[in-house]
């Protein structure tokens, strides 16, 4: 991709997202920046809405930390499908202004800002050791960090079968705020996971996707719902991308943002698993462009797919 605003030669701190965010908003005035709320360290959370039509899907990204490729990726796209509708393009056979008529497209590039910072080693986080009881015993590995900074990983403290993933997790030794996998004290403990609660309560959305990394894997399902359309979609997912569509198994089934919202409003999610790298690590900068033009296309056929829902 060649992107204009977006770089890739960086590890995409929250204060480079920020950044690229005004860039963005300044040569495309027609979109607005808001936020969901703060972050533990009061870090705004984000929001951009593209698009005007009465669906709406929603796009979150980096609910861990070490994963913020996905936010990279997510600023990616947006910076492309807003230079697409503002020329008013057909591309790969998508009506980019008739999309964009039909369905709004709400993104979050990074729900957890402060752990991405904290896995980049931000300057402000170490210097004023903020929450150093928490990391310091990882501190020669933070760029494996997942959590928020209250060492509670993000993803497992949405309440849909909470209880059961704190049981698989401490089948696996995880009874304490860390890295990963600690599900925290109770569901919703944390004020990131309460923002994404309520604003996707407040918007109702049709659809959800959630970017995590990696895999080249597409979940949508939990437990035994039955979601319409949602398997027919993921389908079509698969087949733009190559990326495979299946079922997470048990000790990974519970608790994350896609559990909650399918359990609750009873419509398509999805976590999809962007790239290739080593399980636990960040993906490779050098990934980037390569893991975009895979992502690409599933995001477009997702815009496309929830004009009908």
């Amino acid at each position: 991709m060649n992107s204009k605003i977006i770089k890739t030669n960086q590890n995409y701190t929250y204060d480079i997202l920020k950044n690229d965010l005004l860039f963005l908003n300044y040569e495309f005035p027609f979109f607005k920046i808001n936020n969901i709320g703060k972050s533990t360290l009061g870090e705004k959370i984000a929001f951009i809405k593209l698009g005007e039509g009465n669906k709406k899907l929603f796009i979150n990204s980096a609910h861990h930390a070490n994963e913020w490729m996905t936010s990279l990726v997510t600023m990616m796209f947006i910076e492309k499908y807003l230079n697409l509708y503002k020329n008013k393009e057909m591309y790969k056979g998508y009506d980019i202004k008739e999309l964009w008529n039909k369905v709004s497209v709400f993104f979050i590039p990074m729900v957890n800002p402060d752990g991405v910072n904290l896995c980049l080693k931000n300057k402000k986080i170490i210097s004023q050791n903020l929450y150093k009881e928490i990391w310091q015993e990882y501190e020669n590995k933070l760029e494996n960090w997942k959590a928020n900074i209250r060492g509670v990983d993000l993803n497992l403290n949405y309440p849909a079968g909470w209880e059961q993933a704190v049981k698989n997790k401490r089948k696996k030794g995880i009874t304490k705020p860390g890295p990963r996998d600690y599900a925290g004290p109770n569901a919703v403990s944390e004020i990131e996971t309460k923002n994404m609660i309520e604003f996707t309560q407040v918007f109702d959305f049709d659809m959800t996707i959630s970017l995590h990394s990696q895999g080249k894997e597409i979940y949508w399902s939990y437990l035994n719902h039955k979601i319409e359309k949602a398997y027919d979609i993921g389908k079509k997912l698969e087949k733009v991308s190559g990326y495979v569509l299946t079922e997470p198994d048990y000790y990974s089934s519970f608790a994350g943002y896609k559990d909650w919202f399918i359990e609750n409003f009873k419509k398509p999610a999805f976590t999809i698993e962007i790239g290739k790298g080593e399980d636990g690590l960040s993906l490779p900068l050098e990934k980037a462009e390569e893991t975009y033009e895979e992502v690409e296309e599933i995001l477009l056929k997702a815009i496309e797919e929830c004009q009908y829902l």
